[in-house]
C-alpha cells in the first residue's frame, strides 16, 4: 500500500526550497553556469533532481551506460547496514530533525513480531529502528564526536560546519551541471561521515575505489573551488566509523593520488554521458574478452587454494 507524507510536511518542504531558490538565484544573477550553494536544500527534493549529475547518479557509468539509465528507474533498497549509516548520519549531522525523520519502536524489533512489522508498515515514510539501534547509533555517535582531529573533538569541527548543504556547479570541460553534498562543509575542511565493516586503513582505501568513494571525493573538491572561486580546495576528509566492537573511529584524507583517480573516473564517465546523450543510445556491457590472471591469483601447488564452491554447467 503506498504511504503519503503528510500534505503540511510536502508543502513546507516546497515552499522552503522555493524561497531558498529565489533568494539563491537572486543573490547570483546570471546564467545557469554559475555555482549555487542551497543551505537547507531538503534531501528528498535534492535526490530528486536529474537535472544535474550527481555522485550516485554518475557511479553506475562506471560499468555502463546502461546500468545508469537502469538507475534511473530502479526504487532505492534499504537495508540495516543503510539504516543504521543512515541514523548515525541524523545523530551527528542533524540531530533536530530526529524526531521528524525517525520512528522508534519501544523494545526489540524482530522480523517475526506483528506488531513490530505493523509499525514498520506505519512508518514507511520514516527511518524506522528499535531501541537498542537506536541505543548503538548513540553509542558510536558519542565516539565519533569525541575522536580527536588535528588536536580537536570531531564534534567542534561539526558544530563549526554547514551540515548536509548542497552546491551545484558546472563543470568547465563539458559544461554539464553538477550537485553534490557535503555532509560537513568547514571552513577549512570538507567532511564526509561514512559507517562501515572495515576499520584498517588499508581495507577502507579498497573499498574507497571500489565503491568510487575517490569520484565522490574529487567531485565534491571541484564544486567547492567553483563554489569558493579558488583554484585548490579544502582538504577532503573521511570520517569512518566501524560498526561494530571496539568501534574504532578513524580520519582519512584524500591524497593527490586518491583524487587523481577520481578525477579521471569524472572524465571518463561525463564524455561517456556526453556521447550516449549526443545519439541517444545507452549501451549496455555485453562483450567478447578473453580472460586473464593477475600474477598474484596464480595458483602455487602446495600452497592453501582459498577457492568458492564449482559453478554448474
Amino acid at each position: 500500500m503506498d504511504q503519503w507524507i503528510p500534505l503540511d510536511e510536502a508543502l513546507e518542504d516546497i515552499k522552503a526550497f522555493a524561497q531558498l531558490a529565489c533568494a539563491a538565484y537572486e543573490s547570483q544573477p546570471g546564467s545557469a553556469n554559475e555555482s549555487v550553494m542551497f543551505p537547507k536544500l531538503p534531501a528528498d527534493i535534492y535526490h530528486a533532481d536529474r537535472d544535474a549529475l550527481s555522485c550516485s547518479m554518475l557511479k553506475p557509468l562506471l560499468i555502463s551506460p546502461a546500468h545508469l539509465q537502469a538507475s534511473l528507474v530502479t526504487t532505492s533498497t534499504s537495508s540495516p547496514a543503510k539504516d543504521f549509516g543512515s541514523l548515525v548520519h541524523l545523530l551527528l549531522l542533524e540531530p533536530e530533525q530526529i524526531n521528524k525523520e525517525v520512528a522508534v519502536y519501544p523494545g526489540i524489533g524482530s522480523s517475526r513480531d506483528p506488531e513490530y512489522k505493523k509499525f514498520l508498515a506505519n512508518n514507511s515514510h520514516r527511518l524506522a529502528v528499535d531501541e537498542p539501534t537506536l541505543a548503538s547509533a548513540r553509542r558510536l555517535v558519542q565516539k565519533v564526536a569525541n575522536t580527536r582531529f588535528r588536536g580537536r573533538r570531531v564534534l567542534h569541527f561539526i558544530e563549526e560546519s554547514m551540515t548536509e548543504c548542497s552546491v551545484y556547479c558546472t563543470e568547465p570541460a563539458s559544461g554539464l551541471r553538477l550537485r553534490v553534498r557535503f555532509d560537513a562543509y568547514h571552513p577549512d575542511f570538507s567532511f564526509d561521515l561514512k559507517t562501515t565493516r572495515h576499520a584498517t586503513p588499508a581495507a577502507f582505501a579498497r573499498d574507497a575505489v571500489e565503491f568510487a568513494y575517490d569520484l565522490q571525493a574529487y567531485m565534491y573538491s571541484l564544486a567547492r573551488c567553483a563554489f569558493e572561486g579558488k583554484t585548490e580546495a579544502a582538504p577532503f576528509v573521511f570520517i569512518t566509523a566501524e560498526t561494530s566492537t571496539p568501534n574504532s573511529v578513524c580520519l582519512h584524507t584524500a591524497g593527490s593520488t586518491f583524487l587523481e583517480n577520481g578525477a579521471a573516473k569524472l572524465r571518463e564517465c561525463l564524455v561517456t554521458y556526453q556521447a550516449c546523450t549526443n545519439v541517444a543510445h545507452w549501451p549496455d556491457l555485453s562483450c567478447q574478452t578473453t580472460l586473464e590472471i593477475n600474477h598474484w591469483q596464480q595458483f602455487v601447488p602446495g600452497q592453501e587454494w582459498r577457492g568458492g564452491n564449482e559453478v554448474e554447467d
